[in-house]
């Protein structure tokens, strides 16, 4: 835990650098902007936390070789991931307010797309991911987390280059059509999830990167395998607002757009289930804007959230 029985986190920052005008596009995602304009970073992350976030996640989520290509990787991948920290804390300082940073080890491979992972190039890129932004972090965050292998990767890069900052693990959920249970993009089940993030010692246990709704299946189920196991941690969510993906959708391929029926209140709404479920991380991803947070942040200080 953070301060307070709630923890707020930010919001989607390639969503919000795109909205806010900064240089933005496939393939290079939220990361463009840190290579040619590394001001509109700072900006986005001072609307989140004037918003009222109280957690921040660098913007190092496309400083990959997936996004930047492997040979820019090689080339400037360390220098990114660095700049990304060193701007996220330069956000916290000049807003004057007690708001934590997150490191983020995002999918090298592709968002959604567990099969592409690649289990032997994988410590090489996590490592370096992480020697990057430790100077600038208090917590780690696994995002986007598609199947138990990569769990148990970054759990081992973690082991191997950080100290004893705490972890997070945050996985992102399909629906198994056949039985409407809440699965990882690997097929596996959220039992094995949590097992897998429990014995990579999580400090919590997050759902991201997919809508309400299904965050709505997966969390219930979350809960319910940590009652059956005994085991109090913190969890969460941070859903994304994106609408239902084509079905010739690729990672890279297109820039998803946004839901406009997520309004404030109705993400507020959302949150608040999580929260009466017992959820004590709580924020947005992909496609939710600081006015969402805001929303969020009102409904915990007793504020109706306006649209």
């Amino acid at each position: 835990m953070l301060d307070g029985p709630i923890v707020l986190i930010d919001g989607g920052m390639g969503k919000e650098l795109d909205r806010i005008g900064a240089p933005f596009r496939q393939p290079e995602w939220s990361a463009l902007a840190l290579i040619e304009d590394p001001a509109s970073v700072v900006r986005a992350h001072l609307n989140f936390i004037e918003a009222g976030a109280e957690l921040i996640t660098v913007n190092a989520y496309a400083v990959v070789p997936f996004h930047l290509g492997a040979a820019r990787f090689r080339e400037r991948g360390a220098e990114l991931a660095d700049l990304a920290g060193k701007l996220a804390r330069e956000a916290v300082n000049t807003s004057g307010r007690s708001v934590k940073v997150a490191g983020s080890i995002p999918p090298l491979f592709g968002s959604y797309e567990p099969a592409l992972f690649d289990a032997d190039a994988a410590p090489g890129l996590f490592d370096e991911l992480i020697r990057a932004q430790a100077p600038y972090v208090d917590l780690w965050i696994g995002e986007t987390i598609g199947s138990c292998a990569e769990a148990e990767a970054i759990g081992a890069a973690l082991d191997r280059v950080a100290d004893d900052t705490p972890r997070w693990f945050a996985f992102s959920l399909d629906v198994d059509l056949a039985d409407g249970r809440g699965v990882l993009w690997s097929g596996e089940s959220i039992e094995s999830a949590v097992r897998a993030a429990l014995g990579q010692g999580a400090d919590a246990i997050l759902l991201n990167c997919a809508p309400p709704e299904i965050v709505d299946i997966g969390l219930a189920e979350l809960v319910a395998t940590l009652d059956a196991t005994g085991t109090e941690i913190d969890f969460g969510a941070y859903a994304n607002a994106f609408p239902p993906r084509p079905d010739e959708y690729a990672a890279n391929s297109v820039v998803l757009g946004r839901r406009d029926d997520l309004t404030g209140s109705a993400y507020a709404d959302a949150v608040q289930g999580w929260i009466d479920l017992g959820a004590t991380i709580v924020g947005g991803c992909c496609g939710i804007h600081p006015e969402q947070i805001e929303a969020v942040r009102d409904r915990l200080t007793g504020t109706e959230p306006t649209d």
